[in-house]
This record gives C-alpha cells, sequence and structure tokens, in this order.
C-alpha cells in the first residue's frame, strides 16, 4: 500500500502585520507550526511519504458565499481552495492519506465533510484520514458516523458565535459606535471624527456617479475615477493605489450617509433602507437619497461592468474630427509629441497636439463657467416640492422601524408586520424615484456659486479628468479643423469652439 500524505494546515484568522515597506502580510506562525508537527508526525511517526503540503492561511472552515457551480448553479459554499485542491489529489490517486492537525482544522462544514467522505469511500483501496488529535478518522462506518456528529456539534459552535457577533454588532450600530477595524476612507481612526479632505474627495466621486452619462459609451467610469485619483496622488486609507472595486465599496458605504447599519452575513455587502438601525453621530458626507441613488446605480445589474479602459485625456471621448467620430491621442507612449487625431485616419481627418489644445480648452472652460454656470446648471423639475419628498422619506422609514419595534414588542402579529413593511417599502420606492428624477445631477454643480475666474479655476484644478471631460462635454462643442500640410497656424486656428448657450431665464 502506498503512504503518500497530503499535509492540510489550517488557520481561520492570521495576524496582519504592516512591514518597513507598508505592505500588509500575514503571520505564518500558527501554519508553519502545524505543517512542522505534521510532517513529523507523518514522517518519523508513521514512515509516511509527503507528497504535498498544503497551506490554507486565514481561511474559515465555516464562513460560506455565494459561488457558481460548474454546473451553472449559485450555491452558498465554504471558498477553500487549498481543501478542494487536496480533494482532488486524493480522487485522482496523486496521494492516499490526508492529514491534519485535528477534525476542527480539516473542516466545519458538513458539505466539505460529506465531500471528503465520497472520496474516501469512493477509492480502492479506500483513502484515509488521520490527525494528530485522532479526531480526523474516517477508516470504517462507526468513524463516519462519529465524524458527522463531531462536524454537526462544532458547526453549531460556529453559528452560535457568529449569532453572538452580529448581534453585538447590531447593538453597537443602534448605538452609534465605531465596530473597529483598520480606518474607514474619510474618518479618523476612531471612525467617527470626519475628515474634510477625505471628505471632499467622496463628495467628488459621488458627483461623478450621479451624471446620467455615468457607465455609458464614453462616459465616466470607476475605473476612470481611480485613475483620476491615482494621477492626482490621492491616497486612500491604507496609502495603497486606488482601483474600481475600492472606489465601488467606499462610495456604498451607508457612513457617508450617517447611517448605521446591520446586515447578518459576511463578504461584501449591498445595504438597503431596511439595514438601517439608526443615525451615526457624526454630520452625512452625502445626504441620505443621495446615497440610496448611488447604491442603486451601483448595484443595477443592468449596468455596464465591463465598459473599457478609463478614457485619460481630457478630449477623449469630448472631442471630434470634422468627420464626426471622436479624436484620440496618439504618440503619447513612445516618447513623441501626442496629439489627437481621429481614429478612422485617411485624407481630410483633423490631428492637433494634446497640450495646447488642453490648455486652450481648460482656459475656455473656466471663462464660461466663472460667467454662466448659475444659469448653465439644470434647476428641479418645477411644481415639485423636494423637502416635502424628503420628509416623507424620512417618516416612512421611521414608520418601518416602529412596526419592527411593535412586532418585537408583540404589539402586532407577523401577517400585519410583514403587510406594514411592504406597504411602506413601495411608498419609499416610489418617493426614492420621484426624487431621482428631480436630483441636480448637473457635472457643473461645483460651480454653482463662483464668483470669478480665479475661484472657477480652483475649483477646476481640484476635479480629476473624468469630471473635467463631463464638464467640457456640457458646455461647449469642440471640433478639430483640418489644417493641411505643411502649416502650422496658432492653436486657435486649429479647433472650433461653440460654447452651449444657457437657457433664458
Amino acid at each position: 500500500m502506498s503512504n503518500r500524505a497530503i499535509i492540510l494546515a489550517r488557520i481561520s484568522d492570521a495576524e496582519k502585520i504592516k512591514a518597513d515597506d507598508g505592505t500588509v502580510q500575514l503571520d505564518t506562525t500558527g501554519v508553519d507550526d502545524q505543517v512542522s508537527r505534521l510532517t513529523t508526525f507523518a514522517t518519523t511517526g508513521n514512515g509516511w511519504t509527503v507528497a504535498k503540503v498544503i497551506i490554507e492561511n486565514d481561511t474559515s472552515a465555516f464562513k460560506r458565499r455565494k459561488i457558481k457551480l460548474p454546473n451553472g448553479r449559485s450555491e452558498m459554499r465554504t471558498v477553500r481552495p487549498g481543501f478542494r485542491e487536496a480533494l482532488d489529489w486524493l480522487a485522482t490517486d496523486r496521494a492516499d492519506i490526508l492529514v491534519s492537525l485535528d477534525l476542527d482544522r480539516a473542516m466545519r462544514d458538513p458539505r466539505d465533510l460529506e465531500d471528503l467522505i465520497d472520496v474516501v469511500e469512493s477509492n480502492r483501496p479506500r483513502v484515509r484520514a488521520e490527525s494528530i488529535t485522532g479526531s480526523l478518522r474516517l477508516n470504517n462506518d462507526a468513524d463516519v458516523t462519529m465524524a458527522r456528529v463531531m462536524v454537526a456539534m462544532a458547526n453549531k459552535s460556529s453559528r452560535d458565535t457568529a449569532r453572538r457577533v452580529s448581534a453585538a454588532r447590531e447593538r453597537q450600530a443602534a448605538a452609534g459606535q465605531f465596530g473597529g477595524g483598520r480606518r474607514p476612507y474619510g474618518f479618523e481612526t476612531d471612525g467617527i471624527t470626519v475628515r474634510p479632505d477625505e471628505a471632499k474627495v467622496i463628495e467628488g466621486m459621488a458627483n461623478i456617479v450621479l451624471l446620467p452619462t455615468f457607465g455609458q459609451p464614453k462616459g465616466p467610469t470607476l475605473g476612470g475615477i481611480a485613475r483620476d485619483l491615482r494621477d492626482r496622488n490621492v491616497p486612500t486609507a491604507d496609502g495603497k493605489p486606488w482601483r474600481p472595486t475600492y472606489v465601488r465599496d467606499v462610495l456604498m458605504r451607508p457612513r457617508n450617509a450617517a447611517l448605521m447599519v446591520h446586515k447578518a452575513g459576511t463578504g461584501r455587502k449591498t445595504y438597503t433602507p431596511a439595514d438601517v438601525v439608526g443615525r451615526a453621530p457624526w454630520e452625512p458626507i452625502i445626504p441620505d437619497d443621495t446615497f440610496w441613488t448611488i447604491t442603486a446605480k451601483l448595484s443595477d445589474p443592468s449596468r455596464r461592468t465591463n465598459p473599457g479602459p478609463a478614457l485619460k485625456w481630457l478630449g477623449s471621448g469630448a472631442y471630434r474630427c470634422p468627420c464626426g467620430d471622436f479624436v484620440r491621442v496618439h504618440g503619447s507612449g513612445r516618447g513623441d509629441r501626442p496629439v489627437y487625431r481621429c481614429h478612422s485616419g485617411g485624407e481630410g481627418h483633423a490631428t492637433c497636439p494634446q497640450p495646447e489644445l488642453d490648455t486652450l480648452i481648460e482656459a475656455v472652460a473656466i471663462a464660461i463657467l466663472a460667467r454662466d454656470a448659475a444659469d448653465l446648471i439644470k434647476a428641479p423639475a418645477s411644481g415639485v416640492d423636494v423637502a416635502a419628498l424628503r420628509a416623507d422619506l424620512v417618516a416612512l422609514r421611521q414608520r418601518k422601524t416602529q412596526l419592527a419595534e411593535d412586532f418585537a414588542e408583540r404589539l402586532i402579529d407577523r401577517p400585519e408586520f410583514r403587510a406594514g413593511v411592504k406597504r411602506a417599502q413601495t411608498k419609499i420606492e416610489e418617493l426614492e424615484r420621484r426624487l431621482d428624477d428631480v436630483a441636480d445631477t448637473s457635472p457643473l454643480a461645483p460651480f454653482a456659486d463662483v464668483e470669478s475666474e480665479a475661484e472657477a479655476r480652483e475649483v477646476w484644478q481640484g476635479l480629476g479628468v473624468t469630471a473635467q471631460r463631463e464638464i467640457i462635454k456640457s458646455i461647449m462643442n469642440v471640433t478639430l479643423k483640418p489644417v493641411g500640410r505643411g502649416r502650422r497656424p496658432a492653436i486657435t486656428e486649429r479647433v472650433a469652439i461653440d460654447p452651449i448657450t444657457p437657457a433664458p431665464r
């Protein structure tokens, strides 16, 4: 009989250690000790050959996430690539023995145990499972039955712990307390004090997501927002470069609207008003209705999740060739002088130096914004009392909270509770749609109060290229002019700028 052993070392929570260079690494002391003990147990204690060492550091054997199975179905499963690799080695006769510290280290989910039992019982000769403590044994029916009982008890213990932790976090949220963890972006390490500079960044990102063109072809994207922040050297909370997923996570945090929430489960969550359990003790960075609008927009399954690479240049997707196509920048990656050029190419298509054209367009844009921003910003639809809509929204959310309290105190039964919540939620969604219809989503909103070109320039320079590009598209039409070979006219002769005339008040 072959004695090829797979060593499986696992620890649920590994300490995170920050290195001198700022990178964060996981402490491996726990799994390293397991590997050493298991290797000695396998080789010196039993004379087995170690065929494979699999380490699952900072990996839960209990927490589950929804994943897509090979058959296309979505199921709740523990996410343990290492354990799955061990099963594959055993099933394909590359190893004969699974060795772990004890049953708890190997698995805490009954489905994982059943998968191991299937591998053990379907192989001839029978695959073995061994542990230092003797708790992991599947040699006969009695061992299998005992393992099932022990895993069920371990799973219950984990569920009890998770329930107590969840209840404690809900109490913290309801009391407006910070639950701990790494510093949230926009706040100090206490999780309560708002950082004005980072709050301003959150406001800027929110304004871009609220634009009607967000996620549309040639429109702003999460990737574009992340690139702008990287180009402006804006750090994240932990000093790492911005990524689209981090932008999304920051924008979808209820704490931005000073809302305390609780939702059971693990992993990335999308919150709804039903998850709100209290108000936070700080002033909101963005209003409630704005936050829920952003959440709905970013969680909309119809939103384009792969819109292509983020546009980098001010004129990308904004300046046009006389043929009607958008121009692109060429020559920026080879040390050449970058120029805007129609991607269609051929005779009669215009080109223009990128630095000089962007400088001119910025100057014209700042002048227009200083003079006409207030007129260009679209006002809310006439005849709609936005303040009244928001007051009704707050009242309905309070009504849902009251219904929950009445149900908890047994003043109403479950059917009454569910019917009341359903009616309130229907009205809430209707009000949110009406507020979305009248919300001011103009990219010019930051310029509403500017009174001079100096003020307009300061606001402009504080924006990223994604926001600047949307402003250009909303206040002017920029079309390049063909100039013919051999000519190098002034930059003003190489472009036609047609300002969009503000509607009369």
